[in-house]
C-alpha cells in the first residue's frame, strides 16, 4: 500500500472513530439523551432541555476535545522533529505546567470569576511562553547548540518544579478555588463553554496554518541539523519561530482543558510508525490521532461511572506514562 493510500484510509477511519465517539458523548451524561431523541434534536425538533444540554454543554466539549487534541498533537510533533527526540512533549517538557503555574498566579489574585474567559488564556499563553523561553536557555550550550538529551533533562526538572510550586499555591486557596483548580489540574475539559472555544479557536487555526506552511522547514529538520544548514536554513531562527508556535499551541489549549499530558508524545510517534517522517503526512496525521484518542478518553471517562466522570486527563495520562517508559527502555 502507498504512503497516499495509507494516510487516506487511515483518516477515513479516524474521521469514522470521531463520529461514532461523538454520537456516544452526546447521548451518554447525568441526563442519558438516546439516538432517537439525539437525531429529533439534529432535525429541529428535539425537546427543549435536551436541546439544551446538547447544544450547550455537550457540543462545546466535544468540540474542545477535538480542537485541543489536534493542538497538542501538533506541538508534540514540532518538539520531535527540531529536536530529534521521540520523547519530546509539551507535558514532559514542562510547558504544560509552566502554563498552569501561570494560571494558578492570576486564579490565587484574582479568584475564580467572569474575566477568567478573557484573562486566563492569555495568562497561560504567556506562561507557557516564558517557560519555553527559560528550558531551552538552559539547554542550551554554547558551543554545542541544543542537546536532545539534555533539553529532556531540564524540561523535566522544571517541569517537576512548576508542579511542586503549584502544590504549594493550592495551599492559598478557597475551597470552591481550590475544586476548581484540581479539576483543571485534572485534565477534565473544564472549558465547555462557546466563549472559551471562541476565543481559543484563532489561536488554534493560526498555529496550525503555520505549520502547515512551513511543513518543508519541517522536513529539513527530519534530515538532520547538517543537512538542513546546507539547504540554507538559519536553524535558529526557524528554531525559534517553531518552538514559539509549540508553545502557543500547548499553552492555549493547557488553558481551556487544563493539565492533559502525554498527548504530544504518543501520536506523532503512533503517525511516524504510519507513515514515516514525512511531514505532509505526518502532521496532519497526529493531529487527527491527538483528536480521536482525547475525545476517546472523556467518552470513556463518562461511560467507566455513573455516579461521577472520571478526568480525560487522567486516563490519557495511564495509557501515555507506560509508553514513555517503553520509549526510555527502548533507548
Amino acid at each position: 500500500m502507498t504512503i497516499h493510500r495509507r494516510v487516506c484510509t487511515w483518516s477515513v477511519c479516524l474521521a469514522g472513530c470521531i463520529l461514532v465517539l461523538a454520537l456516544i458523548n452526546l447521548s451518554t451524561g447525568t441526563m442519558a439523551i438516546g439516538l432517537p431523541a439525539l437525531f429529533q434534536i439534529i432535525s429541529g425538533h428535539g425537546a427543549a432541555t435536551d436541546t439544551l444540554v446538547l447544544f450547550n454543554f455537550r457540543l462545546p466539549r466535544i468540540i474542545l476535545a477535538l480542537v485541543v487534541g489536534w493542538a497538542l498533537a501538533l506541538a508534540g510533533n514540532v518538539l520531535q522533529t527540531i529536536t530529534n527526540n521521540p520523547m519530546a512533549d509539551p507535558s514532559l517538557l514542562g510547558i504544560n505546567n509552566g502554563a498552569g503555574l501561570a494560571v494558578m498566579l492570576l486564579i490565587i489574585s484574582a479568584g475564580t470569576n467572569a474575566s477568567l474567559t478573557f484573562s486566563l488564556p492569555i495568562v497561560a499563553l504567556l506562561g507557557a511562553w516564558l517557560s519555553t523561553a527559560l528550558i531551552f536557555l538552559l539547554a542550551n550550550q554554547p558551543q554545542r547548540g541544543i542537546s536532545s538529551k539534555r533539553l529532556l533533562l531540564v524540561g523535566v526538572a522544571l517541569s517537576g518544579c512548576f508542579s511542586a510550586l503549584m502544590v504549594l499555591m493550592t495551599l492559598k486557596l478557597s475551597p470552591d478555588n481550590y475544586q476548581f483548580v484540581m479539576n483543571w489540574l485534572a485534565g477534565s475539559l473544564w472549558g465547555t463553554d462557546w466563549a472559551y472555544i471562541g476565543w481559543a479557536l484563532p489561536w488554534l487555526v493560526a498555529g496550525s496554518i503555520i505549520l502547515l506552511i512551513q511543513l518543508p522547514v519541517l522536513d529539513a529538520f527530519t534530515l538532520g541539523t547538517t543537512t538542513a544548514q546546507t539547504l540554507g536554513l538559519n536553524l535558529k531562527h526557524q528554531q525559534l519561530g517553531l518552538i514559539s508556535v509549540a508553545a502557543m499551541l500547548a499553552g492555549v489549549s493547557v488553558a481551556i482543558s487544563g493539565g492533559i499530558s502525554f498527548i504530544g508524545l504518543i501520536t506523532p510517534n503512533l503517525a511516524r510508525r504510519i507513515v514515516g517522517s514525512r511531514q505532509r503526512y505526518q502532521l496532519p496525521l497526529a493531529g487527527l490521532l491527538g483528536s480521536t484518542l482525547l475525545l476517546a478518553a472523556d467518552t470513556l471517562g463518562k461511560l467507566i461511572t455513573t455516579t461521577t466522570e472520571l478526568p480525560a486527563g487522567v486516563l490519557v495520562a495511564l495509557i501515555g506514562a507506560p509508553y514513555f517508559i517503553y520509549l526510555l527502555v527502548r533507548g
